[in-house]
């Protein structure tokens, strides 16, 4: 599916992925959407942000993650353009 291919002996092999690969790297805990992944990981921040302080207004900047006040920030962001009428994918 669009990985070149080539010839050993009498036997087509790919250069891509195939189900074997698949199969290894899935055995492994590989995560396919990464971006799906880190949307996660943040909103488990989130979450302890919330348990510790009761509100999940993280303030800019934050000591214990740099990265949660930005991805508060882009949340609000997507929410707000998905209020106007602007349905395009999240960056997450």
């Amino acid at each position: 599916q669009g990985y070149r291919e080539f010839t050993v002996g009498n036997k087509q092999m790919s250069k891509g992925m195939c189900e074997e690969r698949i199969e290894k790297l899935e055995s492994v805990g590989f995560e396919w959407n990464k971006q799906e992944t880190t949307w996660d990981a943040m909103f488990e921040e989130l979450k302890l942000f919330k348990a510790k302080y009761g509100n999940t207004n993280v303030p800019t900047p934050y000591a214990d993650s740099t990265k949660l006040p930005r991805w508060v920030s882009n949340q609000r962001q997507d929410y707000r353009n998905y209020k106007a009428g602007n349905k395009q994918k999240s960056k997450g």
